[in-house]
């Protein structure tokens, strides 16, 4: 049984804090490529959040 498929972003904060986290950098790429829509598309369609902001 191959390995698990990387689920998509669920939103632009999550994205941007794959990429620029130097040890979830290497998930980033595929989950990336997981997200739904087409090249262009993939990030501007995420809302900018998920759920509720907590301090």
């Amino acid at each position: 049984m191959p390995g698990r498929r990387h689920a998509g972003f669920r939103s632009r904060a999550q994205w941007r804090y794959f990429f620029a986290n130097p040890r979830l950098r290497r998930y980033a790429r595929q989950k990336a490529h997981a997200t739904k829509g087409g090249k262009i598309t993939r990030y501007r369609r995420l809302p900018a959040r998920k759920g509720i902001r907590r301090r």
